[in-house]
């Protein structure tokens, strides 16, 4: 087989697992949804390299969500952590702004280890009581589901080896797979909108607020962002 023919039955490969991953609309349109809604959330942020960042959050969750439609399962997982760190990377470089430049810079790395630190971090205590003090109550709750999706997708990552079992190197469908990454994007999502939440909440003026209603429907499990916009208390 040439080239050419090797490369025609690739695409072949991939545009059958495309019109199989399609009729998973539902959860595909959720995952297009959620990276809208961290996008909408970003155009509100008044400092730019901050809003960058986040932009390149957006992207990167679609980035994933196409790689996975196509069968390209571990580069979608790679992208999903990549969406995490840069998501969680922006609100901590909001209060690190030294770092911040380093990292612009190209001498500096995003690292999760002083993310998720628990005392500095910005799924630590310390931050909420900062910006958002009622966030305290479940950020705990939070960091743990931050660490476990983080390892999860990292096994994938580092090419751990019972994932070449799950993540064959045969470009086809796999119904666990897409469970996997639309259970995962939807986790990653809910973490970078809390923490956004958390850290820019109270410092938006009340247009910028009326600008977010989606943060209530999408939040609407915690009710504390819930009365933030002015719904009740207990459901």
């Amino acid at each position: 087989m040439n080239i050419e023919q090797h490369l025609n039955q690739l695409n072949s490969d991939s545009q059958a697992v495309f019109r199989k991953t399609l009729e998973r609309r539902g959860e595909l349109g959720k995952a297009h949804h959620l990276s809208a809604c961290i996008y909408e959330f970003t155009q509100n942020i008044s400092d730019a390299p901050e809003r960058k960042i986040l932009e390149m959050v957006s992207t990167q969750l679609e980035s994933a969500t196409l790689n996975m439609a196509y069968g390209m399962y571990r580069q979608a997982f790679t992208s999903l952590r990549l969406a995490l760190e840069m998501g969680l990377g922006a609100a901590y470089f909001s209060v690190h702004k030294l770092e911040l430049q380093e990292w612009l810079d190209g001498r500096a790395d995003i690292k999760w280890s002083s993310l998720t630190d628990e005392n500095n971090g910005v799924l630590s205590k310390r931050f909420t009581k900062a910006f958002f003090p009622e966030f305290e109550k479940d950020i705990d709750e939070y960091l743990r589901k931050s660490k476990e999706v983080y390892r999860g997708l990292s096994e994938y990552v580092h090419g751990n080896n019972e994932t070449w079992e799950a993540c064959s190197i045969k470009i086809s469908y796999d119904d666990n797979l897409a469970d996997f990454y639309f259970k995962n994007i939807n986790i990653i999502s809910e973490i970078i909108l809390f923490i956004l939440c958390c850290r820019y909440l109270k410092s938006f003026d009340v247009g910028i607020i009326d600008n977010l209603q989606f943060l209530p429907e999408e939040m609407n499990h915690i009710s504390y962002v819930r009365e933030f916009f002015g719904g009740p208390k207990d459901l």
